[in-house]
């Protein structure tokens, strides 16, 4: 889709050149109508995957920009924040306002959480799952499970999905079609309005948004593991819907009889 929006964006911004560039394939290659046509799809597939390329590479500076803000942010709390809060919390003759109260307690129990050592609520739900999981859906008995942690079954027994790890293909396409509107104002000069710019930029935007959400959903420790959790969920088959039990009808009953 990239690619396409590119070519055919040159081609309604600059014909001149898309026709120039035609005739000298044409004439140089000796390629006929058709030939050049498949050239053109195969340079859209090409640059196409180039800008889905970097949409994913954005999407991974993302992230290692969101874990390094996720380390600054402990790093903050734990030497700058909770000493100066317990500071001015337990100064001698000075009651703090609510707000510093709360913001007090509210750091002591963060920094608590990432220096302790226990599993998180949602790790102890997935070994839970886990468990039901392997004895039910893998024939397993309580015997055969090893008196060990569940941990590392969470890299293969319960795998996220491409579409949790790297974000919807939509929004990545999206992110891509972005950029090609750039790289098309480039050589269409036609094209350089602020409507088409605009909405070149606004398609980023909402790309960067969305590498930003898939970042945080990931690298976010607040999540913990969240996501394992859902995979595990997955595994297990939907509840079907109650509704009032159905009387047996007749030729139900009339049969039942007949085979006893």
């Amino acid at each position: 889709m990239p690619g396409m929006f590119l070519e055919f964006s040159i081609l309604l911004g600059n014909p001149d050149l898309a026709c120039r560039l035609a005739l000298r394939t044409q004439e140089g290659f000796g390629f006929g109508r058709y030939l050049t046509l498949f050239v053109g799809l195969f340079l859209a597939f090409v640059i196409g995957n180039a800008l889905m390329l970097l949409s994913g590479l954005i999407l991974d500076v993302v992230e290692l920009a969101y874990r390094f803000s996720v380390f600054l942010r402990e790093q903050f709390d734990s030497r700058v924040l909770l000493p100066l809060l317990t500071k001015l919390t337990h100064r001698q003759g000075w009651t703090p306002p609510k707000w510093v109260s709360a913001l007090f307690l509210g750091t002591v129990k963060k920094v608590g959480r990432r220096a302790s050592t226990e599993p998180t609520p949602e790790y102890l739900w997935w070994e839970t799952l886990a468990k039901q999981l392997l004895l039910k859906r893998y024939g397993l008995t309580e015997k055969s499970l090893p008196y060990t942690s569940f941990h590392p079954l969470q890299a293969v027994l319960t795998t996220p999905t491409a579409e949790e790890f790297r974000g919807s293909m939509l929004m990545n396409a999206s992110h891509a079609t972005g950029w090609a509107a750039l790289v098309a104002s480039y050589f269409a000069p036609a094209l350089r309005t602020k409507w088409y710019i605009a909405f070149g930029l606004f398609l980023i935007a909402s790309g960067l948004l969305h590498a930003y959400r898939v970042a945080k959903y990931l690298s976010d420790p607040d999540l913990g593991d969240s996501l394992r959790l859902q995979a595990v969920l997955r595994e297990f088959p939907k509840l079907r819907p109650s509704g009032p039990a159905q009387p047996p009808r007749e030729d139900d009953a009339d049969k039942g009889e007949g085979e006893l």
